[in-house]
């Protein structure tokens, strides 16, 4: 797996190309494979009858979810509760353009009969369309917060791991979470498992001893020691919120060996910025406008 190379930029399409197809649905990948994109950002969660699925939200979003009646949904509906076969019945091939969340994503192309995919299913894709570039950026959702959205840290890793063994992709596959139990947990259970760690500093959740950094110590709030302590704990990534960062950090990141791969990031200027920093990876939305702004300007990406 190629996390970086010299003086190019890696492309990632958020959640699919969520920016032009419905986020997260077997379309939106194969959509990227097609644009010649050669690595995604997307999400795992449970089912109840304990299926590894894509979906991004704890809860069914009702931005994006629609009955089999062709009604948005309304419910508190959460992912953990319901079984695979029961996800099924729900349609994600739109967003609603009248939501706030919806336009922000006025160019999304809607798609009828969308379901929520298996882990598996995925896999499956990614394996008939395979590449030297290939990176595959699984993340675990899990909250040290909030009980039963999800399994345990330990269980969840372990049927996850179980699902994405019967595929030979772990050599192209990176693990990220913001919760660092998951990660820890990968550490001590799957050791030559690669690792990102999540981090946004702007939503609180880098602080000493936060549940979320698995309680780890802090001795600076300053988003600068945290390329140091990922190194420390075996990350092979840091995965910030673009707005923390700056050339200082990605500097820093760097000297310890560590790339720097920003989410997320959908205008042409922070695009740019982000360039200029040096940052290793992008994941956006729009990850043909990215392409298309590289060739632009010269810049090398793959």
């Amino acid at each position: 797996m190629i996390l970086s190379k010299p003086e190019h930029l890696k492309i990632y399409g958020h959640r699919g190309a969520r920016g032009n197809l419905p986020e997260n649905t077997l379309r939106s990948f194969k959509y990227l494979f097609d644009k010649n994109i050669s690595a995604y950002e997307t999400d795992i969660l449970i089912s109840k009858d304990l299926v590894p699925i894509i979906f991004h939200n704890f809860r069914l979003n009702p931005n994006i979810t629609k009955t089999k009646d062709g009604e948005w949904i309304i419910d508190d509906i959460k992912i953990f509760d319901l079984t695979f076969e029961e996800l099924t019945k729900f349609d994600i091939g739109a967003v609603n353009k009248r939501s706030k969340y919806g336009k922000r994503f006025l160019e999304q192309k809607n798609l009828s009969n969308q379901k929520i995919p298996k882990l598996s299913e995925l896999l499956e894709l990614t394996s008939k369309n395979l590449s030297d570039n290939l990176v595959i950026n699984l993340e675990i959702k899990s909250t040290p917060i909030e009980k039963n959205l999800t399994p345990n840290p330990n269980e969840m890793v372990k049927l996850i791991m179980d699902e994405a063994s019967k595929f030979e992709l772990f050599d192209k596959i990176i693990f990220s979470s913001f919760d660092w139990r998951i990660l820890n947990e990968i550490k001590v259970s799957y050791p030559k498992i690669s690792r990102a760690y999540l981090t946004s500093e702007k939503r609180g959740k880098i602080y000493d001893k936060s549940p979320w950094l698995n309680f780890m110590p802090l001795y600076d709030s300053d988003v600068n020691e945290l390329p140091r302590l990922i190194k420390t704990l075996g990350g092979k990534a840091w995965h910030p919120k673009h707005i923390d960062i700056n050339k200082d950090v990605v500097k820093i990141s760097h000297e310890v060996g560590l790339p720097v791969n920003v989410w997320t990031v959908n205008e042409e200027f922070e695009m740019l910025k982000m360039i200029e920093y040096g940052v290793d990876g992008i994941i956006t939305d729009y990850p043909l406008r990215l392409k298309e702004l590289c060739e632009r300007k010269n810049i090398k990406w793959f």
